[in-house]
């Protein structure tokens, strides 16, 4: 469906647009976030997270027209890594697998560290959610749990 085709299509340029690429980031609106935002045309990207010991949590929506049409939540764990090392780890595995946290298996290797990212759901975007893990040496290191769905297809 083309409405479906459209809503993920901007999903995965907005996702490049902002953590992926180290960009979007605006003032937030919640007090002791970030939030990343990305528009085109009527449409609106808006991830909005909290980071703490080792660990975050947040919200991405995908609004058009000033509606919401796409949300998603996640919560991840670094462990004893610095945020900067998973960073750049994390960084290079979504530039290069833009599809990830959606309904498709990814596997990407860069030298000792394997980034995977396994759905549970593999349907389409009307509904997913799964796992995401950085390993190094076979030994994991990071891991996000992601849940979403579309709200309405009505573009």
């Amino acid at each position: 469906m083309k409405k479906l085709e459209e809503i993920e299509s901007f999903l995965i340029k907005a996702r490049a647009k902002t953590y992926a690429g180290d960009e979007g980031r605006v003032k937030a609106v919640l007090d002791n976030s970030t939030q990343l935002e990305y528009r085109k045309d009527n449409w609106l990207y808006r991830d909005i997270y909290y980071t703490g010991k080792n660990t975050f949590y947040g919200i991405e929506t995908v609004f058009h027209n000033n509606k919401p049409i796409f949300g998603m939540s996640y919560y991840g764990n670094w462990g004893s890594m610095t945020e900067k090392e998973i960073d750049e780890i994390l960084r290079g595995a979504l530039t290069l697998n833009p599809e990830t946290r959606l309904y498709k298996k990814i596997e990407w290797k860069k030298g000792n560290f394997v980034y995977s990212c396994d759905p549970d759901l593999k349907g389409g975007i009307r509904e997913i959610g799964g796992t995401e893990r950085i390993t190094k040496n076979g030994k994991q290191i990071y891991v996000l749990y992601y849940a979403g769905s579309i709200l309405t297809e009505q573009v």
